[in-house]
């Protein structure tokens, strides 16, 4: 029986070649960047054509991104992200489908964007939490431990601009002793009404700085092995983390109007 993770995998990674390259691809030239069987690219091909996230040129038979590809491209990059950001949700989504299959829980990793943050990859599972859309912003930095994580390793002015301006508050003391305390352990578990959220930082760049987070969300309706859970999520932290090193998450300025 086929793989889907692994078919998933595969589909991701030729996108990613083929968004990367500047010029078309052809068959060849696919077959010995994906290190594929020529049966096995063709379906992968005709599966990914099928759906207009690749196309194939009829005048030369090579192949590049298709029109769903290029919408999600001019999606992003009104909301303010770069096509690196893009190629990131691929590189970790390995990452997140193998934490959420081996902990029995939904997964995902998000990166700080400002006055808001984001999704870059998720794995829901059947009967399980649903997160919010991937690349949509999510300004819930109080009552979401991912925001509140997010929001311990940014500066304080950033902080108490968000608290202000979003929730016309100062920062409450008890939320920056609940600072204090994750730079300190680097994790947040806590409850969440219906569910169990475990947090952790991916510090990609050794500096201590922590813009991006994988994250569990457990259903306390299904039984939890916390023990469990933060040993895989750590193990993912560290994945996730090398797999991001090559283009760390940097925010993108939306330009004035």
């Amino acid at each position: 029986m086929a793989n889907p993770l692994a078919a998933g995998r595969r589909s991701l990674r030729l996108i990613e070649h083929l968004a990367e390259y500047p010029y078309e691809r052809s068959f060849s030239d696919l077959a010995k960047a994906m290190d594929l069987s020529g049966a096995s690219l063709t379906r992968l091909l005709k599966m990914l054509m099928e759906e207009n996230w690749i196309r194939q040129r009829q005048s030369n038979g090579r192949y590049t991104v298709g029109y769903r590809t290029l919408q999600l491209g001019d999606a992003l990059r009104s909301f303010g992200l770069q096509s690196a950001q893009v190629l990131q949700s691929a590189q970790v989504q390995g990452t997140v489908a193998n934490l959420a299959y081996q902990t029995g829980h939904s997964a995902c990793i998000a990166s700080y964007h400002g006055d808001c943050f984001v999704l870059l990859a998720k794995t829901e599972l059947h009967n399980c939490y649903h997160f919010i859309d991937v690349f949509a912003p999510n300004t819930d930095w109080i009552q979401n431990g991912i925001g509140q994580f997010l929001l311990a390793y940014q500066p304080k002015a950033d902080v108490e601009r968000i608290y202000r301006d979003i929730f016309g508050l100062e920062v409450p003391q008890e939320h920056l002793d609940g600072f204090e305390t994750i730079r300190k352990t680097g994790l947040l578990v806590r409850s969440e009404g219906a569910i169990t959220r475990f947090v952790m930082g991916l510090d990609q760049q050794g500096s201590g700085i922590v813009r991006n987070v994988v994250s569990v969300a457990a259903l306390n309706a299904h039984p939890i092995n916390k023990t469990e859970v933060l040993s895989k999520l750590e193990f993912a932290a560290k994945k996730a983390s090398s797999g991001l090193a090559g283009r760390p998450f940097t925010p993108v300025e939306q330009p004035e109007t």
